[in-house]
């Protein structure tokens, strides 16, 4: 009786949270004494009956995480986030950055919000918490995120210098979070939480490294590589930042970061930190229990990032458990260092980019922030790294260190709309300026887009053909002026259509179009020109014969097309990023014709299904219709589902 009333007591205690009282009734019972062996055997039981509760409370501690919704298709087989990793040769924001990183991500924070949701648990985990820019609020990646995710979830902060980890959970426990959060540091129990706390916070004392020293990992002096070459004690490097007029004139409140460290070196025992070696493999196993990372920061002062990343993150970037990775470029690195570990993460389908400080913007000073803002903080926007020539494209010499660079994952696509935010943030659609175009040798911008028409679209050419519908692909002519719409002339029957600029195709520059209700088996000579405020392009043309219909008739076999039935699908079931183009890939409302819908739903990997209202508009989906809505009566007069075989 006492070992089912322990057992039911502690289950209680795990599905109410570490604060539960136990409450333990025993009945009344009509006692006698027991032999020896009786009472082992009854010791026996009832310590079985702890231990497999115990294990229940585990099992409850490691349960998975519902999936969010950014993520709940990134590992079907769709074309990584329908972006074409075919380099990038130039872009808007010049070759390189030409100023300093932003202080902290949070505006990148405020751009991933707007892309976000807030209403499932999140992951954020910070290796390396050195103190942030704040002198008495607490200013780090991972306190700022929980400005804009702090629905449910996790945050970890792990360094291995314990006064800078205590620095930050103090300041969180006093900071305008606090009532929102459960703050233990590694091995504790959350003891007296309040009774709103949504997210966890966890500090873990470690040393990151190549290689660990096991489960009982002995504890070492912790010390940094150095700029020069060779390693720096972590107590030096402290010391070095708190004293004199370094750390300013309010170094010793008690809510600077310094406070703890000058006690320590007034202390009659030398300041020293000691941190046990582990791989981010090893914490992402034991401390995180291999759950996924929504924002991943490292920022370690390690000279050999790539081999960092190659022997103590293999297992974690193998199963692609990060959706942005964020890592600090600074004096320690070199060009070849940059290009090894960007070129690493391709391997992983992660797209890496530059996060810049705007130059300029019409809106710099306009963003509210909770940690440091200004003029100087913001707007911020992207530069992509991946797929680069570095020994063309960056000048080394002339990059302004540090700067920070964010890996996004290729196979979550609404990510890529925060660089859509940045660029018109910072006015890249409003044209070019003296600050932030491409520039040639002498420094002048190229092209002199300053006013000028657009350049004559690169590269036109029909990549599908059908028999009444041909789908076309082209560029805009690099270091001209921005396109704001196309104009689309098809003869015979002089078909004429405006089409926007697709912004979202920020990787390749590669546009695309659907020209249906064509006839089968007929040559058409389609000429298109880019048009902008400075008015309209030279013309670019492509002849070509549609298919005859028996070659769509074969093509047509690849689905199940039902007519009359709407294919019954919500909007969160269609293919990401959804809406129309620019910034959505799954509504057409150029597509009149199944011919013309059918290709989209060919060209886009993630499609499995789409719809098609005769004479309005096309729809794409990344889920098949429901079997009993498709056997259903077919009233819907007008519409036309297809399913892939």
């Amino acid at each position: 009786s006492f070992g089912s009333s322990f057992a039911h007591a502690w289950g209680a205690r795990c599905r109410s949270g570490a604060t539960a009282r136990m409450h333990m009734v025993a009945p009344r019972l009509r006692l006698r004494p027991l032999s020896a062996p009786a009472v082992a055997a009854c010791w026996r039981a009832t310590l079985l009956v702890v231990l497999l509760a115990f294990q229940v409370c585990l099992a409850a501690d490691e349960a998975e995480w519902p999936v969010c919704e950014n993520r709940q298709f990134r590992d079907e087989d769709i074309e990584p986030g329908g972006l074409r990793l075919l380099g990038v040769k130039e872009s808007p924001l010049g070759d390189f950055p030409s100023a300093p990183a932003a202080a902290t991500h949070e505006h990148f924070f405020k751009q991933l919000r707007e892309v976000w949701t807030d209403d499932c648990p999140r992951m954020f985990v910070q290796l390396g918490v050195q103190p942030a820019p704040g002198r008495f609020r607490e200013w780090s990646s991972a306190a700022l995120w929980l400005h804009y995710f702090n629905n449910s979830g996790m945050v970890v902060a792990v360094d291995a210098v314990s006064d800078y980890l205590e620095h930050f959970a103090e300041a969180l426990r006093v900071g305008p979070q606090a009532s929102l959060l459960s703050i233990a540091a590694e091995g504790e129990q959350v003891e007296g939480a309040a009774p709103g706390a949504q997210v966890d916070v966890r500090t873990v004392r470690a040393l990151v490294a190549e290689r660990g020293s096991g489960k009982k990992a002995k504890e070492r002096p912790v010390s940094f590589d150095a700029p020069a070459g060779g390693k720096v004690l972590a107590a030096d490097e402290a010391m070095r930042a708190c004293s004199g007029e370094a750390a300013g004139p309010d170094a010793e409140d008690e809510r600077h970061p310094c406070a703890r460290i000058l006690r320590g070196m007034r202390a009659s025992e030398p300041l020293e930190y000691f941190a046990p070696l582990l791989t981010f493999d090893d914490i992402w196993k034991r401390k995180l229990k291999s759950r996924h990372a929504d924002f991943l920061q490292v920022d370690l002062g390690a000279a050999s990032m790539l081999s960092l990343l190659n022997k103590g993150f293999s297992n974690f970037f193998t199963a692609r458990q990060a959706s942005v990775f964020a890592f600090r470029v600074d004096e320690l690195w070199t060009k070849a260092d940059l290009k090894a570990v960007v070129e690493w993460l391709d391997k992983f389908e992660y797209f890496s980019m530059f996060k810049l400080v705007c130059s300029g913007s019409s809106q710099a000073g306009s963003f509210s922030y909770y940690g440091p803002g200004g003029d100087n903080i913001g707007p911020t926007t992207y530069l992509p790294v991946s797929g680069v020539d570095f020994d063309k494209a960056i000048d080394w010499d002339r990059l302004t260190l540090p700067q920070d660079v964010l890996a996004f994952d290729l196979r979550q696509p609404d990510i890529f709309r925060t660089v859509q935010l940045g660029d018109s943030s910072c006015d890249v659609d409003e044209g070019l300026d003296d600050e932030t175009c491409a520039k040639d040798a002498s420094g002048s911008c190229r092209g002199g887009t300053d006013g000028a028409a657009p350049g004559r679209p690169e590269q036109l050419r029909v990549v599908r053909s059908e028999s009444r519908a041909l789908t076309l692909e082209w560029r805009p002519q690099p270091g001209g002026a921005t396109p704001e719409t196309y104009t689309l002339r098809v003869d015979p029957g002089a078909m004429e259509d405006s089409i926007e600029h697709d912004g979202f195709e920020m990787a390749s520059g590669v546009q695309m179009h659907t020209v249906g209700s064509l006839r089968p088996d007929t040559e058409y000579t389609i000429r298109l020109r880019a048009v902008g405020p400075g008015g309209e392009s030279e013309e670019a043309s492509v002849v070509h014969r549609t298919a005859t219909e028996k070659a769509a008739a074969a093509a047509s076999a690849l689905y199940d097309m039902v007519e009359g039935l709407h294919c019954g699908m919500s909007s969160t079931e269609e293919v990401q990023p959804a809406g129309p183009p620019p910034q959505g890939q799954s509504f057409f409302r150029d597509i009149k014709d199944s011919n013309g819908c059918r290709a989209r739903c060919d060209d886009n990997r993630q499609c499995v299904a789409f719809q098609v209202k005769s004479g309005d508009a096309c729809w794409l989906y990344r889920r098949r219709p429901r079997e009993a809505h498709l056997s259903g009566p077919r009233n819907d007069a007008g519409w036309e589902c297809g399913v892939k075989k």
